[in-house]
């Protein structure tokens, strides 16, 4: 009964141009389709009233921006209506953009001022790194800063290798568990193989990466850390430092108008992917974008903000209630 009320409110709000939420409602009934022990209810969806009321609307003749990538989307996150896409439902690497689910699951599985011992393989990982050292002790919060700022691969495996029990080693438990946290967030194009996305036969969708900020955003440790510039972050002695700079140009160069994140990616196999958020006049857009044509090291960002910007001059807020 309630899988059934559900489906008449995904289509109402497809009638009235909420194609966002109603894609959020669809999607929890096939979780829960699909999990028959587990009971629908409203706190799956993760929408509120005005969530519902905000109700964005593209401007009449607004042109569709070039924007030179393989995958795209730009969402309202209050309504979660998609304004603009392009291939988002298509498996594809990912990158370190992988590491917003691996922030997600540390922030709802350890407390931030847990310790963890950094091992060899964690501080031997390839890539983006914080240099920390094997046997030098951190506490979650900390790491976190050189995960989500810097984008440090072995801050990933060392924030992974903490979930392992007596006898267990590398990452499986942990990459089992951002499995897991993805199905529950509707996350139907993803399927994760490492914490740092290293791994290129893990993959997710522009769609996906959306959920996954959208819900990240909503924790104020994750939402503080990924608009900080610049930072610094220390062992548990404070004998040992490592500086961070936010490898989001938005943020951290460009000084874009209201950007609040979120988190960059590059290999070979993903291309260049960025993940953005922004808020003006207390209205958010998230934007994705994956694989952009051009192989430099602002291609991404250029590209976010040009489908940022367009966001904000052809998109017009008003309440369903008018």
């Amino acid at each position: 009964m309630i899988v059934k009320s559900l489906i008449f409110v995904s289509i109402l709000l497809n009638t009235v141009g909420l194609g966002g939420i109603s894609d959020r409602i669809d999607r929890a009934i096939i979780v829960k389709e699909t999990n028959p022990t587990n009971i629908a209810v409203a706190s799956d969806i993760d929408i509120s009233l005005p969530q519902i009321l905000a109700r964005p609307k593209v401007k009449f003749g607004a042109e569709k921006p070039l924007i030179y990538a393989s995958e795209y989307i730009l969402v309202d996150n209050d309504s979660g209506k998609i304004l603009l896409k392009e291939g988002i439902k298509n498996r594809v690497p990912i990158a370190s953009t992988t590491k917003i689910m691996t922030a997600i699951v540390s922030l709802e599985n350890y407390k931030l001022d847990d310790t963890v011992t950094i091992s060899e393989t964690a501080s031997s990982q390839v890539g983006a790194d914080t240099f920390i050292r094997p046997g030098e002790q951190v506490k979650v919060g900390e790491l976190l800063k050189g995960l989500l700022i810097k984008s440090g691969n072995d801050t990933a495996y060392a924030l992974a290798e903490k979930m392992n029990g007596y006898g267990d080693i590398g990452i499986t438990r942990f990459v089992d568990k951002m499995n897991e946290k993805a199905k529950e967030l509707g996350m139907m194009d993803t399927r994760y193989e490492d914490p740092a996305g290293l791994d290129t036969t893990g993959y997710s969708s522009a769609y996906d990466l959306y959920l996954a900020a959208s819900h990240a955003l909503k924790n104020e440790t994750f939402a503080a850390i990924v608009k900080t510039k610049q930072d610094a972050f220390t062992n548990i002695d404070s004998t040992i430092w490592h500086e961070v700079t936010n490898s989001n140009r938005l943020v951290a160069d460009y000084n874009y108008m209201g950007a609040i994140g979120v988190k960059t990616g590059y290999m070979p196999e993903a291309g260049h992917v960025l993940v953005s958020a922004a808020k003006r006049d207390d209205h958010t857009l998230i934007g994705v974008i994956i694989r952009t044509t051009a192989d430099n090291a602002t291609a991404s960002a250029d590209e976010s903000i040009k489908l940022l910007d367009w966001g904000w001059q052809n998109v017009e807020w008003s309440s369903t209630l008018n």
